[in-house]
């Protein structure tokens, strides 16, 4: 008798499903296995490493390096700073004492500029990152994180700027017991040329400077709001208030939101404007020809680029201006290259019987001055 095709077909599949279930499992993959990298020098490599009398020892882990060197900030020692390499391969290099303070570096390894790889403590520019290091001077030290005492929040706030065509970013600094208190005082405070938002609340170390003048009661609570002075990539001066964008920027677009978003005053009496460098420039512009927003105006390493331009058009309506202003500050180095400006703005006031106060302090154009300067300026505002 034929048989009919289903009946060899399972006769088939139970001849497979036989064979398949006599075929002895596979043995199972053996775990796998984490390889630990070898051991070298750079596992405990310590840099920076701070000693009790501010002495600043780096480190690098570079065998194959031929030459190392330190690119650190004029304002913190006397070079040069040649690295030493011993028989592992590390690199290294002790500073003279340094004052207190926050310092920007970077190693320079055979022509190629690197970060400190075992600091995790970075400075970013607009256009680099810089590694940065902290000497602290003890409980009188005004920049210091100091402990035992309130400190205030710092945040990165994202906004949308229809100046720049984009989104923006700024910093923002709330005071100790922000939640408990309502209508603080604002200051905003501007970066220099080639830097950006960052550089007050990273090198500036101006939470820091906030939080201790605070808790000294030397400054009354404040918020602080650090933008970017900066436009679509221009780093450079602006020649005429007029050409910055900026100033639409910060009129229109950043105090706008940070009061319709922070519990914070609308009235000018409790607004300051502040800025180094390129950035007293802006507040130098901003201040003088919008006295009805601001009532205190520091300038900081800085004067009036294009002065006698901008006192040609603005000059008749100083007066009536600089009437409203309750302080216009400057500060600035003995050997700083923006002390001839700041002390040709001077002068330009002088000529319209306009009163300001100044400081001149030992030093170049450095963040030294520049958080000196914030610590003597803020204790003055909102008085």
């Amino acid at each position: 008798m034929k048989m009919s095709w289903i009946v060899k077909v399972s006769l088939l599949l139970i001849t497979v499903g036989t064979a398949f279930s006599q075929t002895p499992p596979a043995a199972p993959e053996p775990p796998a296995v984490w390889s630990k990298p070898a051991e070298t020098p750079n596992d405990s490599l310590v840099s920076p490493e701070v000693s009790p009398e501010g002495r600043v020892t780096f480190r690098l882990y570079a065998p194959e390096a031929k030459k190392v060197t330190l690119r650190v900030n004029s304002d913190f020692g006397k070079g040069p700073f040649d690295f030493v390499k011993d028989d592992r391969g590390v690199w290294s290099v002790t500073s003279e004492p340094i004052p207190g303070g926050a310092y920007r570096y970077n190693f320079m390894v055979d022509g190629a500029t690197v970060l400190d790889s075992r600091n995790p403590s970075v400075s970013p520019g607009a256009t680099n990152v810089q590694s940065m290091v902290e000497v602290f001077r003890g409980p009188d030290d005004f920049q210091a994180n100091q402990p035992g005492i309130a400190h205030g929040t710092l945040s990165t706030i994202y906004y949308d700027s229809p100046v720049s065509g984009g989104q923006r970013r700024l910093h923002l600094y709330l005071p100790p017991d922000y939640e408990n208190g309502k209508d603080y005082p604002t200051l905003y405070l501007i970066h220099g040329g080639g830097d950006d938002d960052e550089a007050w609340p990273t090198v500036g170390r101006a939470d820091f400077i906030l939080d201790n003048l605070i808790a000294a009661h030397r400054a009354k609570p404040m918020v602080v709001v650090f933008p970017n002075g900066s436009i679509n990539g221009n780093l450079q001066q602006v020649p005429a208030p007029e050409k910055d964008p900026f100033i639409p920027e910060l009129m229109t677009v950043i105090i706008p939101y940070i009061e319709a978003h922070y519990r914070v005053s609308k009235l000018p009496e409790d607004r300051a404007l502040a800025g180094l460098s390129r950035g007293g420039n802006q507040t130098a512009y901003i201040g003088m020809t919008h006295t009805q927003q601001f009532r205190y105006l520091g300038i900081f390493s800085s004067g009036f680029p294009n002065q006698k331009t901008f006192e040609e058009k603005y000059g008749p309506s100083f007066n009536q201006e600089a009437a409203r202003l309750k302080l216009i500050w400057f500060g600035y180095g003995t050997r700083d290259p923006a002390k001839p400006g700041a002390q040709a703005a001077q002068k330009m006031l002088e000529r319209y019987g306009i009163k300001y106060q100044s400081e001149e302090t030992p030093g170049g154009h450095v963040w030294a001055n520049w958080r000196l300067y914030l610590s003597q300026f803020a204790p003055l505002l909102f008085r």
